[in-house]
């Protein structure tokens, strides 16, 4: 009888084990779905966030748009539309004139997205910015770059054509 007592009281202490463990599935399963939620919601906020500041754009209320964006980059880091959105700003900055934002913002874009086709050609925006400015020495240095560690030869076609005509305007300049 005692070895019965033993064998039930150990029983009950392996299915109270078995249930406490279900019962933390289970509620980690709420946890991994409710998080989802959450991501999903999030997701959906911020891409109503993007199309507001885009219909600034078309509206062409550029310092709504622009707020609009900068609000959106510091509410949903690392959300899906970044980059359209970053692509949004520098549609903005083009608009108005404000080329020191807008190279700016196009070294941001490539250094969130380097390895990719439109990082590089943000990153041949900015340089192509910094002429505008006359700061050619970084333009240069950013021309250079492209030539030197791009994969991309279209890019770096390009860069070589910015590199020429800078050295042209600038014999022309000299003479």
């Amino acid at each position: 009888m005692r070895q019965n007592s033993k064998f039930s009281s150990g029983l009950v202490g392996i299915l109270a084990l078995a249930f406490l463990g279900f019962g933390s599935f289970f509620s980690l399963s709420a946890l991994g779905s409710t998080q989802i939620v959450f991501a999903k919601e999030r997701d959906k906020q911020g891409e109503l966030l993007f199309q507001k500041a885009k219909e600034f754009l078309e509206d062409r209320n550029h310092y709504q748009s622009v707020e609009t964006c900068k609000s959106f980059l510091i509410l949903y880091p690392g959300h899906p539309k970044t980059r359209e959105v970053r692509k949004t700003l520098s549609a903005n900055y083009r608009m108005t004139g404000d080329i020191l934002a807008l190279a700016e913002n196009e070294l941001k874009i490539y250094k969130e997205f380097p390895n990719t086709e439109e990082g590089l050609e943000s990153y041949l925006i900015s340089g192509k910015a910094y002429v505008r400015m006359g700061r050619e020495d970084k333009a240069y240095q950013i021309f250079q770059d492209i030539i030197k560690n791009t994969y991309s030869s279209k890019i770096a076609q390009e860069a070589e054509l910015e590199l020429t005509q800078m050295e042209i305007l600038g014999e022309s300049k000299n003479k």
